[in-house]
């Protein structure tokens, strides 16, 4: 059974993001770089989905964190 999650390292202005699949941990990684705009971070909302992202994991030395998770759906854990 497929179990994909995404781990997203926060910046001010820019958002590593890689997309594991859990269960085969071994399988090359999908990396993207988005930056942390209204549109981008939709875009970034777009592609977890594609990627039939599970979980999310931040890291964050900063505040920054917040723009990442307001843009979630209504009923998305966080």
């Amino acid at each position: 059974m497929s179990y994909k999650i995404a781990g997203i390292d926060v910046h001010k202005k820019v958002l590593m993001v890689v997309v594991i699949e859990a269960t085969t941990p071994e399988e090359k990684p999908e990396r993207r770089r988005f930056a942390t705009l209204p549109s981008d971070l939709q875009r970034l909302l777009i592609w977890l989905r594609e990627q039939g992202v599970e979980e999310v994991v931040m890291e964050s030395t900063a505040q920054y964190w917040r723009s990442v998770l307001q843009p979630c759906p209504a009923g998305t854990q966080a």
